[in-house]
């Protein structure tokens, strides 16, 4: 498990090449007020192109000691060493079937990792991208994201949720019908 502190570092880096919100699975760490995450970070990127600006970010990485790769959708991926772990940070920008909605994004909130405040995705909001986009993967997180509300560990308003539903315009009707098969009514 990489630590918290260590990965706000990292970010701190990060937020000096271009402004940025965490969208994946660290949310879920982060509502758990867990000290570390096992899991790579995800974050949609704000201040420039993860296409356009790919030579930039691969620069990024290398003047620090960083590894650069891809993601399974083309986008970069930076590999940075945290002690005698390492930690994948995979950027992202709407682009194929990759969506987030730019509410979403503007509905983010701060929270502290590290030393620092970075901007994330409300639990609400994540659930909703996994269920948009729902791989097997993302099902079985869901399911365990259920499993915790259920255990009282998280919370979610499902007010708030059901009114971002609707802004995944084509897809909301099959959001509803998977919310509503992993176990949560709307």
């Amino acid at each position: 498990m990489i630590p918290f502190s260590k990965i706000g570092d990292i970010l701190a880096e990060i937020k000096g090449l271009t402004d940025f919100v965490i969208i994946g699975d660290t949310i879920v760490d982060l509502s758990l007020g867990r000290k570390g995450t096992d899991s790579d970070i995800d974050l949609f990127i704000l201040g420039l192109s993860v296409l356009v600006d790919e030579d930039k970010i691969r620069e990024f990485a290398f003047e620090r000691g960083w590894d650069f790769g891809k993601t399974p959708i083309d986008t970069p991926r930076i590999i940075a060493s945290v002690d005698d772990e390492q930690l994948q940070i995979d950027m992202y920008e709407n682009i194929q079937d990759f969506f987030v909605p730019e509410e979403i994004i503007n509905s983010a909130i701060e929270m502290r990792i590290g030393k620092e405040k970075f901007k994330i995705v409300r639990l609400e909001d994540y659930i909703l991208l996994k269920t948009n986009a729902f791989r097997e993967e993302d099902e079985d997180e869901l399911k365990t994201i259920v499993y915790l509300i259920g255990e009282g560990k998280l919370n979610i308003d499902k007010k708030y949720l059901e009114s971002h539903i609707d802004l995944f315009e084509e897809n909301s009707k099959s959001i509803r019908d998977r919310l509503a098969l992993i176990g949560i009514k709307i």
